[in-house]
Protein backbone atom coordinates (compact mmCIF):
# COMPACT_ATOMS: atom_id res chain seq x y z
CA UNK A 1 0.00 0.00 0.00
CA UNK A 2 1.60 3.61 -0.93
CA UNK A 3 1.64 5.83 1.97
CA UNK A 4 0.20 8.78 1.89
CA UNK A 5 2.81 11.09 2.44
CA UNK A 6 4.61 9.30 -0.56
CA UNK A 7 1.42 10.81 -2.72
CA UNK A 8 1.13 14.63 -1.37
CA UNK A 9 5.07 14.48 -1.95
CA UNK A 10 4.16 13.78 -5.46
CA UNK A 11 0.79 15.99 -5.52
CA UNK A 12 1.55 19.23 -3.03
CA UNK A 13 -1.75 21.08 -4.73
CA UNK A 14 -3.99 18.93 -3.18
CA UNK A 15 -3.20 20.30 -0.03
CA UNK A 16 -2.97 23.99 0.01
CA UNK A 17 -4.13 24.42 -4.19
CA UNK A 18 -0.53 25.64 -5.61
CA UNK A 19 2.76 23.94 -7.24
CA UNK A 20 5.84 25.04 -5.50
CA UNK A 21 8.12 25.20 -8.36
CA UNK A 22 9.89 27.91 -10.05
CA UNK A 23 9.93 26.70 -13.73
CA UNK A 24 10.14 28.74 -16.86
CA UNK A 25 7.66 28.29 -20.09
CA UNK A 26 8.46 26.83 -23.24
CA UNK A 27 7.80 27.35 -27.19
CA UNK A 28 5.60 24.12 -27.02
CA UNK A 29 3.65 24.89 -23.47
CA UNK A 30 0.89 26.41 -25.31
CA UNK A 31 0.51 23.63 -27.85
CA UNK A 32 0.41 21.06 -25.07
CA UNK A 33 -2.22 23.22 -22.95
CA UNK A 34 -4.46 23.10 -26.25
CA UNK A 35 -4.59 19.35 -26.72
CA UNK A 36 -5.68 18.95 -22.73
CA UNK A 37 -9.02 19.85 -24.24
CA UNK A 38 -9.80 16.56 -26.65
CA UNK A 39 -9.76 12.80 -25.42
CA UNK A 40 -6.48 11.87 -27.18
CA UNK A 41 -3.77 10.48 -24.59
CA UNK A 42 -0.82 13.06 -24.76
CA UNK A 43 2.47 11.29 -24.67
CA UNK A 44 5.61 13.27 -24.57
CA UNK A 45 8.78 11.65 -25.57
CA UNK A 46 12.38 13.04 -25.20
CA UNK A 47 15.73 12.82 -23.92
CA UNK A 48 16.44 12.45 -20.43
CA UNK A 49 16.47 16.10 -18.76
CA UNK A 50 15.03 17.53 -21.58
CA UNK A 51 12.30 19.13 -19.67
CA UNK A 52 9.32 16.55 -19.95
CA UNK A 53 8.57 16.62 -16.20
CA UNK A 54 8.96 20.59 -15.84
CA UNK A 55 6.52 20.73 -18.96
CA UNK A 56 3.78 18.29 -17.12
CA UNK A 57 4.16 20.49 -13.99
CA UNK A 58 3.04 24.03 -16.21
CA UNK A 59 0.22 22.21 -17.20
CA UNK A 60 -0.77 21.12 -13.92
CA UNK A 61 0.28 25.00 -13.18
CA UNK A 62 -2.25 25.81 -15.62
CA UNK A 63 -4.96 23.65 -14.65
CA UNK A 64 -5.03 24.49 -10.89
CA UNK A 65 -6.76 28.06 -11.99
CA UNK A 66 -9.81 26.83 -13.01
CA UNK A 67 -9.50 22.74 -11.65
CA UNK A 68 -10.20 21.60 -8.40
CA UNK A 69 -6.63 20.42 -7.08
CA UNK A 70 -8.04 17.04 -5.94
CA UNK A 71 -8.90 15.95 -9.97
CA UNK A 72 -5.38 16.45 -10.91
CA UNK A 73 -3.04 13.34 -10.07
CA UNK A 74 0.74 13.34 -11.04
CA UNK A 75 2.96 10.57 -10.58
CA UNK A 76 6.18 9.10 -11.36
CA UNK A 77 6.77 5.94 -12.09
CA UNK A 78 10.53 6.30 -11.40
CA UNK A 79 9.17 5.93 -7.48
CA UNK A 80 9.26 2.11 -7.80
CA UNK A 81 6.14 2.35 -5.03
CA UNK A 82 4.32 4.10 -7.20
CA UNK A 83 4.18 1.49 -9.79
CA UNK A 84 1.91 -0.79 -7.46
CA UNK A 85 -1.62 1.50 -8.13
CA UNK A 86 -0.73 0.65 -12.09
CA UNK A 87 -1.54 -2.97 -11.38
CA UNK A 88 -4.75 -3.27 -13.10
CA UNK A 89 -7.27 -0.88 -14.86
CA UNK A 90 -9.70 -1.20 -11.92
CA UNK A 91 -7.58 -0.79 -9.36
CA UNK A 92 -6.53 2.32 -10.20
CA UNK A 93 -10.26 4.00 -11.34
CA UNK A 94 -11.16 3.20 -7.74
CA UNK A 95 -8.21 4.57 -6.50
CA UNK A 96 -9.01 7.78 -8.27
CA UNK A 97 -12.47 7.85 -6.56
CA UNK A 98 -15.82 9.32 -8.64
CA UNK A 99 -14.93 8.72 -12.15
CA UNK A 100 -18.16 11.10 -13.25
CA UNK A 101 -16.14 13.94 -12.31
CA UNK A 102 -13.36 15.27 -14.74
CA UNK A 103 -10.08 14.21 -14.25
CA UNK A 104 -6.35 14.64 -15.52
CA UNK A 105 -4.01 12.19 -14.80
CA UNK A 106 -0.10 12.90 -15.35
CA UNK A 107 2.36 9.73 -15.66
CA UNK A 108 5.52 10.46 -15.81
CA UNK A 109 8.11 7.53 -16.92
CA UNK A 110 4.94 5.32 -18.33
CA UNK A 111 7.74 3.25 -19.33
CA UNK A 112 8.34 1.80 -16.45
CA UNK A 113 4.95 -0.27 -16.18
CA UNK A 114 5.34 -4.08 -17.63
CA UNK A 115 2.34 -3.49 -20.14
CA UNK A 116 1.53 0.49 -20.34
CA UNK A 117 -0.21 0.22 -24.06
CA UNK A 118 -3.01 -1.79 -22.72
CA UNK A 119 -3.20 -0.71 -19.33
CA UNK A 120 -4.08 3.39 -21.24
CA UNK A 121 -6.17 1.55 -24.15
CA UNK A 122 -8.68 0.07 -21.32
CA UNK A 123 -8.89 3.60 -19.10
CA UNK A 124 -9.16 5.40 -22.63
CA UNK A 125 -12.00 2.27 -24.36
CA UNK A 126 -14.24 2.64 -21.26
CA UNK A 127 -14.71 6.54 -22.22
CA UNK A 128 -14.86 8.06 -19.32
CA UNK A 129 -14.44 11.93 -18.44
CA UNK A 130 -10.50 11.14 -17.98
CA UNK A 131 -7.19 13.22 -19.56
CA UNK A 132 -4.11 11.03 -19.52
CA UNK A 133 -0.56 12.70 -20.00
CA UNK A 134 1.82 10.54 -20.05
CA UNK A 135 5.76 10.90 -20.40
CA UNK A 136 8.72 8.34 -21.90
CA UNK A 137 12.03 9.17 -22.24
CA UNK A 138 13.20 6.01 -25.13
CA UNK A 139 11.39 6.43 -28.20
CA UNK A 140 12.51 2.64 -28.67
CA UNK A 141 10.83 1.34 -25.14
CA UNK A 142 7.58 3.33 -25.59
CA UNK A 143 7.02 1.82 -29.11
CA UNK A 144 7.96 -1.70 -28.22
CA UNK A 145 5.40 -1.05 -24.91
CA UNK A 146 2.27 0.93 -26.99
CA UNK A 147 2.35 -0.91 -30.00
CA UNK A 148 -0.96 -1.62 -31.99
CA UNK A 149 -2.87 -0.63 -28.19
CA UNK A 150 -3.08 3.04 -29.02
CA UNK A 151 -3.47 3.42 -32.80
CA UNK A 152 -5.83 6.23 -33.09
CA UNK A 153 -6.01 6.99 -29.37
CA UNK A 154 -2.59 8.43 -29.15
CA UNK A 155 -0.71 11.67 -30.00
CA UNK A 156 3.04 12.49 -29.27
CA UNK A 157 4.88 15.34 -28.92
CA UNK A 158 8.75 15.21 -28.88
CA UNK A 159 10.32 17.78 -26.36
CA UNK A 160 13.34 19.15 -27.52
CA UNK A 161 16.46 20.85 -25.72
CA UNK A 162 15.96 24.52 -25.76
CA UNK A 163 16.16 26.60 -28.92
CA UNK A 164 17.82 29.85 -29.86
CA UNK A 165 14.80 32.38 -28.40
CA UNK A 166 14.03 30.10 -25.75
CA UNK A 167 17.45 30.51 -24.21
CA UNK A 168 17.42 34.33 -24.95
CA UNK A 169 14.27 34.76 -23.72
CA UNK A 170 15.84 33.89 -20.50
CA UNK A 171 19.13 35.90 -20.87
CA UNK A 172 18.07 39.30 -22.46
CA UNK A 173 20.77 41.59 -21.19
CA UNK A 174 23.10 38.77 -22.97
CA UNK A 175 24.51 39.74 -26.57
CA UNK A 176 23.09 37.11 -29.14
CA UNK A 177 26.94 36.34 -30.34
CA UNK A 178 27.53 35.13 -26.27
CA UNK A 179 24.51 33.32 -26.20
CA UNK A 180 24.58 31.60 -29.37
CA UNK A 181 28.54 30.70 -28.91
CA UNK A 182 27.04 29.60 -25.42
CA UNK A 183 24.25 26.91 -27.14
CA UNK A 184 27.08 26.11 -30.23
CA UNK A 185 29.46 25.04 -27.09
CA UNK A 186 27.04 23.34 -24.51
CA UNK A 187 23.91 22.71 -26.12
CA UNK A 188 20.13 23.22 -25.01
CA UNK A 189 19.60 20.88 -21.79
CA UNK A 190 17.65 23.39 -19.74
CA UNK A 191 19.74 22.46 -16.79
CA UNK A 192 23.23 23.75 -18.65
CA UNK A 193 21.46 26.18 -20.07
CA UNK A 194 20.78 27.92 -16.48
CA UNK A 195 24.47 27.10 -15.10
CA UNK A 196 27.00 30.18 -15.65
CA UNK A 197 29.87 28.22 -14.64
CA UNK A 198 31.93 26.35 -18.00
CA UNK A 199 33.04 23.43 -15.83
CA UNK A 200 30.09 22.59 -14.12
CA UNK A 201 28.01 22.38 -17.13
CA UNK A 202 30.63 20.14 -18.73
CA UNK A 203 30.43 17.66 -15.84
CA UNK A 204 26.51 18.33 -16.11
CA UNK A 205 26.72 16.81 -19.41
CA UNK A 206 29.16 14.10 -18.60
CA UNK A 207 26.37 12.98 -15.38
CA UNK A 208 23.71 12.61 -18.79
CA UNK A 209 26.14 11.05 -20.87
CA UNK A 210 26.62 8.36 -18.15
CA UNK A 211 23.28 8.30 -16.78
CA UNK A 212 22.36 7.69 -20.94
CA UNK A 213 24.74 4.73 -21.02
CA UNK A 214 23.89 2.86 -17.84
CA UNK A 215 20.09 3.44 -18.05
CA UNK A 216 19.05 3.53 -21.68
CA UNK A 217 21.82 1.38 -23.48
CA UNK A 218 22.89 -1.15 -20.49
CA UNK A 219 19.34 -1.35 -18.37
CA UNK A 220 16.61 -1.56 -21.37
CA UNK A 221 18.68 -2.15 -25.00
CA UNK A 222 20.51 -4.49 -23.24
CA UNK A 223 23.81 -3.67 -25.41
CA UNK A 224 26.65 -5.96 -24.16
CA UNK A 225 29.45 -4.08 -25.65
CA UNK A 226 29.07 -0.41 -24.48
CA UNK A 227 32.87 0.03 -25.12
CA UNK A 228 31.94 -0.47 -29.17
CA UNK A 229 28.68 1.60 -28.92
CA UNK A 230 30.27 4.54 -27.35
CA UNK A 231 33.05 4.23 -29.67
CA UNK A 232 30.74 5.09 -32.93
CA UNK A 233 28.93 7.59 -30.52
CA UNK A 234 32.43 9.35 -30.77
CA UNK A 235 32.99 8.83 -34.51
CA UNK A 236 29.51 9.85 -35.47
CA UNK A 237 30.06 13.17 -33.06
CA UNK A 238 33.21 14.03 -35.88
CA UNK A 239 31.02 13.50 -38.46
CA UNK A 240 28.24 15.78 -38.00
CA UNK A 241 26.46 17.11 -41.36
CA UNK A 242 28.62 14.16 -43.04
CA UNK A 243 26.87 11.27 -45.24
CA UNK A 244 26.88 7.87 -43.27
CA UNK A 245 29.20 5.58 -44.39
CA UNK A 246 27.92 1.99 -42.67
CA UNK A 247 30.73 0.40 -44.06
CA UNK A 248 33.47 2.49 -43.67
CA UNK A 249 32.24 2.79 -39.95
CA UNK A 250 31.46 -1.05 -39.48
CA UNK A 251 35.22 -1.74 -40.89
CA UNK A 252 36.70 1.15 -38.09
CA UNK A 253 34.99 -0.71 -35.13
CA UNK A 254 35.67 -4.04 -36.29
CA UNK A 255 31.65 -4.99 -36.09
CA UNK A 256 29.11 -5.56 -38.30
CA UNK A 257 26.91 -3.55 -40.52
CA UNK A 258 23.93 -5.31 -39.18
CA UNK A 259 25.23 -4.64 -35.57
CA UNK A 260 26.18 -0.83 -36.68
CA UNK A 261 22.61 -0.35 -37.86
CA UNK A 262 21.20 -1.43 -34.62
CA UNK A 263 23.57 1.05 -32.99
CA UNK A 264 22.06 3.66 -35.16
CA UNK A 265 18.36 2.73 -34.69
CA UNK A 266 18.81 2.71 -30.72
CA UNK A 267 20.78 6.77 -30.67
CA UNK A 268 18.04 7.52 -33.30
CA UNK A 269 15.29 5.96 -31.20
CA UNK A 270 17.06 7.53 -27.86
CA UNK A 271 16.73 11.00 -29.23
CA UNK A 272 20.40 11.44 -29.64
CA UNK A 273 21.05 11.55 -33.31
CA UNK A 274 18.60 12.49 -35.95
CA UNK A 275 19.50 10.93 -39.86
CA UNK A 276 18.09 13.06 -42.52
CA UNK A 277 17.80 11.55 -45.91
CA UNK A 278 18.87 12.77 -49.53
CA UNK A 279 15.71 14.77 -51.66
CA UNK A 280 15.19 13.82 -55.01
CA UNK A 281 12.16 13.33 -57.74
CA UNK A 282 13.12 11.43 -61.29
CA UNK A 283 16.47 13.30 -61.85
CA UNK A 284 19.70 10.50 -62.50
CA UNK A 285 21.72 12.51 -60.80
CA UNK A 286 20.70 12.66 -57.66
CA UNK A 287 22.03 10.67 -54.85
CA UNK A 288 19.17 8.43 -53.48
CA UNK A 289 20.09 6.39 -50.58
CA UNK A 290 22.80 7.47 -47.79
CA UNK A 291 21.51 10.16 -45.24
CA UNK A 292 23.67 12.76 -43.61
CA UNK A 293 24.06 12.95 -39.03
CA UNK A 294 23.23 15.59 -36.81
CA UNK A 295 23.84 15.41 -33.32
CA UNK A 296 20.59 16.66 -31.23
CA UNK A 297 22.56 18.46 -28.77
CA UNK A 298 25.66 20.05 -29.38
CA UNK A 299 26.82 20.23 -25.85
CA UNK A 300 26.82 16.43 -26.20
CA UNK A 301 28.99 16.09 -29.04
CA UNK A 302 31.36 18.39 -27.78
CA UNK A 303 31.37 16.40 -25.00
CA UNK A 304 31.99 12.82 -26.68
CA UNK A 305 35.08 15.11 -28.50
CA UNK A 306 36.16 16.87 -25.54
CA UNK A 307 36.76 19.82 -27.60
CA UNK A 308 35.75 22.86 -25.20
CA UNK A 309 37.90 25.30 -27.29
CA UNK A 310 36.81 28.75 -28.13
CA UNK A 311 34.62 28.83 -31.10
CA UNK A 312 36.81 31.35 -33.08
CA UNK A 313 39.38 28.80 -32.77
CA UNK A 314 37.66 25.80 -33.97
CA UNK A 315 38.14 23.85 -37.41
CA UNK A 316 34.30 22.32 -36.66
CA UNK A 317 32.74 25.80 -36.69
CA UNK A 318 30.81 25.45 -39.58
CA UNK A 319 29.16 21.91 -39.04
CA UNK A 320 28.38 23.39 -35.53
CA UNK A 321 26.44 25.66 -37.25
CA UNK A 322 24.99 23.78 -40.11
CA UNK A 323 23.90 21.46 -37.00
CA UNK A 324 22.10 24.14 -34.83
CA UNK A 325 20.21 25.23 -37.94
CA UNK A 326 19.43 22.12 -38.19
CA UNK A 327 17.85 21.81 -34.28
CA UNK A 328 16.36 25.09 -34.95
CA UNK A 329 14.12 24.15 -37.50
CA UNK A 330 13.41 21.01 -36.30
CA UNK A 331 12.48 22.11 -32.73
CA UNK A 332 9.99 24.17 -33.92
CA UNK A 333 8.08 22.39 -36.05
CA UNK A 334 6.14 20.72 -32.87
CA UNK A 335 3.78 18.69 -34.96
CA UNK A 336 6.24 17.76 -37.19
CA UNK A 337 4.56 18.79 -40.48
CA UNK A 338 7.78 19.19 -42.30
CA UNK A 339 10.13 16.97 -43.79
CA UNK A 340 13.51 17.18 -43.38
CA UNK A 341 16.15 16.34 -46.63
CA UNK A 342 19.29 17.31 -47.89
CA UNK A 343 20.50 17.50 -51.63
CA UNK A 344 23.61 15.92 -53.34
CA UNK A 345 24.40 15.18 -57.50
CA UNK A 346 26.68 12.76 -58.13
CA UNK A 347 29.14 15.35 -59.54
CA UNK A 348 28.97 16.87 -55.63
CA UNK A 349 26.80 19.67 -56.07
CA UNK A 350 25.21 19.89 -52.97
CA UNK A 351 22.81 21.73 -50.84
CA UNK A 352 22.45 21.30 -46.61
CA UNK A 353 18.91 21.41 -46.36
CA UNK A 354 15.73 20.78 -48.69
CA UNK A 355 12.45 21.79 -46.48
CA UNK A 356 9.15 20.22 -47.65
CA UNK A 357 6.11 21.79 -46.04
CA UNK A 358 3.22 21.19 -47.69
CA UNK A 359 3.33 21.71 -51.43
CA UNK A 360 6.49 24.53 -50.20
CA UNK A 361 10.11 23.25 -51.27
CA UNK A 362 12.61 24.95 -49.20
CA UNK A 363 16.81 25.00 -50.02
CA UNK A 364 18.59 26.28 -47.01
CA UNK A 365 22.34 26.67 -47.26
CA UNK A 366 23.88 27.49 -43.48
CA UNK A 367 26.81 29.73 -44.01
CA UNK A 368 28.39 30.95 -40.51
CA UNK A 369 30.31 33.54 -42.13
CA UNK A 370 29.90 35.79 -45.79
CA UNK A 371 26.11 35.43 -46.79
CA UNK A 372 27.43 34.29 -50.06
CA UNK A 373 24.88 32.21 -52.57
CA UNK A 374 25.93 28.90 -53.35
CA UNK A 375 27.09 27.74 -57.24
CA UNK A 376 24.02 24.94 -56.00
CA UNK A 377 21.08 27.30 -56.32
CA UNK A 378 20.72 28.17 -59.87
CA UNK A 379 21.03 24.18 -60.36
CA UNK A 380 18.19 23.01 -57.35
CA UNK A 381 16.14 25.86 -59.60
CA UNK A 382 16.57 24.39 -62.82
CA UNK A 383 15.48 21.42 -61.49
CA UNK A 384 12.63 22.32 -58.88
CA UNK A 385 11.24 25.74 -60.52
CA UNK A 386 8.99 26.58 -57.73
CA UNK A 387 11.41 26.11 -54.65
CA UNK A 388 12.48 28.96 -52.79
CA UNK A 389 16.65 29.07 -52.18
CA UNK A 390 17.85 31.02 -48.90
CA UNK A 391 21.46 31.56 -47.44
CA UNK A 392 21.00 30.87 -43.50
CA UNK A 393 23.50 32.82 -41.22
CA UNK A 394 23.60 33.32 -37.21
CA UNK A 395 21.76 36.86 -38.30
CA UNK A 396 19.17 34.46 -38.83
CA UNK A 397 18.80 32.56 -35.73
CA UNK A 398 19.10 35.46 -33.62
CA UNK A 399 15.73 36.98 -35.72
CA UNK A 400 14.06 33.74 -35.82
CA UNK A 401 13.63 34.17 -39.85
CA UNK A 402 15.20 30.98 -41.02
CA UNK A 403 12.03 30.09 -42.92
Amino acid sequence: MIGKDVLLRQNPWWENGKLNKIMFSRFILPALIENLKNPKIVALVGSRQVGKSSLMYLMIEHLLVNIKPTSIFYFNLDDLTMQDLFRDAQSFLSYLGNVNERKYIFIDEIQRLPNPGLFLKTIYDLGLDIKIIVSGSSQLELRSKLKEFLVGRLRQFEIPRMHFSEIKSLNLNIPNETLFTEMLTYGGYPDIVRQTDSQEKQHSLGDIHETYLRKDISDFAKIEDVGAFNKLLILLASQIGNLLNMHKLADTLRISEYKIQQYIDILEGTFIIKLIPPYYENYQKELRKTPKVYFMDLGLRNLLLKDWDELEMRNDKGALFENAVFLEMYSKDIYKEKSYYYWRTTNQTEIDFIIRSGTSLYAIEAKYGVRAHPKSFPTFKKYYPGSVCKVVTPEDVYGDSIL
